[in-house]
């Protein structure tokens, strides 16, 4: 959830139609609505991709090229429905296969191509519905890398229009594959805001995509890729891992990276890219911030063809051998396991007959299927919170929500402390019968919604259930009159807390239509309860709310046939956090069961 005038949000939808499930001793079913992508619609084999479709923009060689001459092909001829053949029908109708068409989820087409387009046209124009509603607002409309949520971002996004890319399987200096963009937009990249967009986009949208993207540039049109790097797999061995901590320190890797690989290195701090911003330098001890992929083979190409456009730089010069020695030597300090977890998916809010509460203890928790979220960082930092948990059950008449996360540390509201933050987390629900990823794009930006699509929020933040009990306290043993607050003037006593919390509990309810548009609802109007509870390291956090609704700003939870949009985002005050610094999801479909 993105919150005060600085904030952004997060993330997705599939198509499973009626599923028996069975849970205790009730029989609920899935609302028909609730669906899977269409046939292969969200399956990204790396290995086995689709043939990319015509009117790609490619390098001509020595034939002049000018902007715009891949579109100068025939145009398509239509052709009237009598003198369609069988096979012209046949055609037609895989148009609009459940695999391919715009009518599935992750398919992102302009329905048939107009006849008046080319190939080209019709393909630029898909990537470009694409790339408006879920790239341009961090990536800019034409590619500048100066969209409206870069100011909350940090490292910012790319700027596509130098044709510089970070990750490709080719030397550097030369240009990706369109293979290496298609792997980026999918897998994404770990440590950064940048989503993966795999359970979002079709093969053949994402294709789309890479093309758009490959238009922001002229020396797609002007070059050529680089030819891919070789890669023969070396197995790990206590000699090479040997070998591989001497190349660290005689290459001088450690100045960046530094003597325990967590980015600490003496010149981190004062790094910048070919845009003179700012670089951060990652923690590489935690596969889960490696950004081309933990794997063997990911690091032996990161270090082969180095980060173009960063002070990450080549190491091909080395031989092979010393390469891998490296690569070995990184993964045996991997202090960490990778964490699978979710980005766009489906969840569910499983029918339990019984009273629900805020107690994270509750009974009612038990044996209820609970899904882990990724989590990504807007602003880049260390030991950032990776994953969180998600799990949901309501009664037919109240929904509960239950956040679980791990945080070493527990901040909360510090008397008379202005330097102190809190720990936090929000639910971002869509209003309105909303889908994600179909045809007209009718979801919000997850980033706090977008103008004319509002988003509801609830907000817990850590240690105010402790500080409103005081407040009670004090009001009742001085009848009525804060003594601590007249004297001291204490947190409770600042108009800016009173503002921000409804004073009947640790939960704000709040609206917002995009960044700066943060509004809270009047205090009649708050009907979300929660409370939260940090012990060994992890907080639980259970939100709850009638399924009713308060007022029209409330998201829509009762009979609804199609899931809820759901993101989330949590704070972490020892790092920091607050309002749009935080780590989040994108959005996830909410689907709420009842009784057959």
């Amino acid at each position: 959830m993105y919150f005060d005038q600085k904030n952004n949000f997060g993330f997705g939808i599939l198509k499973i139609s009626f599923t028996i499930l069975l849970m205790g001793i009730w029989i609920i079913a899935a609302p028909s609505s609730v669906r899977s992508h269409g046939a292969g619609g969200s399956k990204h084999d790396l290995e086995k991709l689709e043939p990319k479709p015509k009117g790609m923009i490619e390098y001509k060689g020595d034939q002049p090229v000018s902007p715009g001459s891949e579109y100068e092909e025939p145009v398509p001829t239509r052709k009237e429905p009598h003198e369609m053949t069988h096979s012209d029908h046949m055609q037609h109708g895989q148009a609009h296969d459940s695999g391919k068409a715009f009518f599935t989820r992750g398919a992102h087409d302009l329905m048939s191509p107009s006849p008046s387009l080319t190939q080209g046209q019709a393909l630029l124009a898909r990537g470009q519905n694409i790339f408006q509603h879920m790239c341009s607002f961090c990536h800019g409309k034409d590619g500048n890398g100066g969209g409206s949520a870069t100011d909350y971002l940090y490292p910012w996004p790319r700027d596509f229009r130098k044709g510089i890319f970070k990750f490709r399987s080719t030397p550097t200096g030369t240009l990706p594959r369109d293979e290496d963009l298609y792997r980026t937009i999918v897998r994404g990249v770990p440590g950064t805001s940048m989503p993966a967009w795999e359970a979002a986009l079709s093969q053949q949208d994402t294709w789309a995509l890479v093309n758009l993207i490959k238009s922001f540039s002229t020396r797609f049109r002007e070059e050529p890729p680089g030819k891919p790097i070789t890669i023969n797999p070396l197995a790990s061995s206590p000699d090479l891992i040997k070998r591989g901590k001497q190349l660290f320190n005689k290459h001088k890797c450690v100045n960046c990276h530094g003597e325990s690989l967590k980015g600490d290195g003496k010149v981190a701090n004062s790094l910048m890219d070919a845009w003179k911003h700012a670089v951060f330098v990652h923690d590489i001890t935690n596969p889960n911030y490696l950004k081309s992929g933990h794997q063997p083979n990911d690091l032996y190409q990161t270090i082969t063809t180095g980060l173009d456009g960063t002070p990450m730089e080549s190491y091909a010069m080395l031989p092979e051998k010393d390469r891998w020695a490296l690569v070995h030597f990184i993964r045996s300090r991997f202090n960490k396991e990778y964490k699978e977890a979710k980005y766009e998916t489906d969840l569910f809010s499983y029918l339990k007959e019984s009273e629900l509460t805020t107690d994270p203890n509750s009974p009612v928790w038990e044996g209820v299927r609970s899904t882990d979220l990724h989590l990504r960082p807007l602003s880049a930092r260390r030991g950032a919170v990776e994953t969180i948990n998600f799990a949901s059950v309501n009664n037919g008449e109240d929904i509960a929500i239950r956040l679980r996360w791990e945080d070493p540390t527990r901040n909360g509201f510090v008397e008379n402390r202005g330097d102190v933050y809190q720990d936090g987390v929000a639910v971002q629900i869509a209003l309105g019968g909303v889908t994600l990823h179909t045809h007209g794009h009718n979801e919000p930006f997850f980033g706090m919604g977008n103008r004319g699509k509002p988003v509801n929020i609830w907000h817990w933040k850590a240690g105010l259930e402790k500080t409103l009990e005081a407040l009670e306290d004090n009001e009742y043993s001085t009848g009525g009159v804060d003594m601590d607050a007249l004297v001291y003037g204490g947190v409770m006593s600042s108009p800016m807390v009173r503002l921000q919390s409804n004073q009947e509990n640790s939960v704000d309810e709040l609206n917002a239509e995009g960044f700066g548009t943060i509004t809270p609802q009047l205090p009649e109007l708050q009907n979300v309860q929660g409370k939260g509870e940090w012990e060994d390291g992890i907080w639980t956090v259970v939100f709850i709310r009638s399924l009713k609704n308060t007022g029209n700003w409330d998201a829509r939870l009762q009979n609804r046939k199609e899931p809820a949009l759901v993101a989330l985002a949590v704070w972490d005050g020892d790092k920091e956090d607050r309002n749009g610094r935080k780590v989040v999801s994108v959005w996830q479909r909410l689907n709420l069961l009842s009784k057959k």
